[in-house]
């Protein structure tokens, strides 16, 4: 036999395979015994294959678009961001006041800088642990708040349906 053999084994050409790519493993479609994974577990549609986080996003910009339909350009010049917990600082400046964690805070806008609102999900997800259906109510009611503290408004003006569930837990 003369010459070099070579098999295609993944339809590449032959002289790509000395080129030093390799496939990571979670690019294969299965592993080496063909029993790995092989697609998604849930398809997009289904409530279950969104995290946590992108459900929380999701309630958040529900509740900006609802209350956008109100204000328009004032709500949706904003800045919203989504943080896991707040800074060391914040935590710190709690503690010392003897206070509850915050579930969000604001920051005013300047040139160049668009106003900010920060809502903290571990610190929601926890107020509303044993109700998971108040975490919509929830991040509404937190949103509101830090409009009405950014705008020194009563929150009922920011949403006239705020406080219609009653004192929100840890208040």
């Amino acid at each position: 036999m003369s010459g070099k053999l070579s098999i295609d084994l993944d339809g590449r050409d032959p002289t790509s395979l000395n080129s030093g790519t390799i496939r990571r493993f979670a690019d294969r479609r299965r592993n080496r015994h063909g029993r790995g994974r092989r697609g998604p577990m849930l398809l997009e549609p289904l409530p279950g294959s969104r995290t946590r986080g992108e459900r929380f996003e999701d309630l958040l910009i529900e509740s900006a678009e609802r209350l956008a339909d109100r204000w328009g350009e004032k709500v949706t010049s904003i800045d919203f961001r989504i943080m896991m917990v707040p800074h060391t600082k914040v935590l710190e400046r709690v503690e010392a006041a003897g206070t509850r964690v915050p579930w969000g805070t604001n920051r005013a806008g300047r040139p160049g800088r668009s106003e900010r609102i920060t809502l903290y999900r571990r610190p929601i997800e926890e107020a509303c642990a044993h109700a998971p259906e108040l975490l919509p109510e929830l991040i509404h009611i937190s949103i509101v708040e830090q409009l009405a503290d950014r705008w020194a408004m009563d929150p009922q003006l920011v949403d006239p349906e705020y406080g219609m569930w009653g004192p929100a837990p840890g208040h």
